[in-house]
């Protein structure tokens, strides 16, 4: 996965990574590091293999550590949303990480799309939602009486 690799030594996913590590140190609710987004890219990677998907694995895992970028209050300021944010920071990252044009479009448009369940089931966007979520302790969550997330989109069990 050497194109991870080079996703995960960039300096800009680090900086920003590293922003948003400080701007959520004293977060109630779930945060936005590394270890999630690693969980992330490992349950989407299960899922894709329980289910015979045939998505590629550089691509989940790229997607998985980018999906949350957005959260870097810059362009929250500027008013997009932090998956749209997201989206925009994800793109040079992954063209100086060696995807092509078509990996990178459909990767951010898979960021773009993680707040909402998808209608293309089996597609790296829908798998994305379903593992951000599924990567949430809410069953065990100190704050979640507080939380804003519907019930129906708590994660209640332990899955993958």
């Amino acid at each position: 996965m050497k194109r991870v690799d080079k996703i995960i030594a960039d300096e800009e996913f680090r900086s920003i990574s590293l922003m948003i590590k400080e701007k959520e140190f004293d977060r109630v609710f779930c945060r936005h590091s590394l270890g999630h987004s690693l969980s992330v890219a490992r349950i989407a990677w299960i899922i894709n293999l329980e289910e015979g998907l045939s998505l590629d694995k550089e691509m989940i895992y790229a997607a998985a550590l980018l999906h949350d970028m957005g959260r870097y209050s810059v362009y929250e300021e500027q008013g997009m949303s932090h998956h749209e944010a997201g989206a925009y920071v994800a793109e040079p990252i992954l063209k100086r990480a060696g995807f092509s044009d078509e990996e990178i479009e459909e990767m951010c448009g898979a960021i773009k799309k993680h707040k909402n369940k998808s209608e293309a089931k089996g597609s790296l966007e829908d798998v994305l939602y379903r593992a951000d979520k599924l990567s949430r302790n809410c069953f065990m969550c100190d704050a979640k009486t507080e939380c804003y997330w519907s019930e129906s989109k708590k994660n209640k069990t332990i899955k993958y």
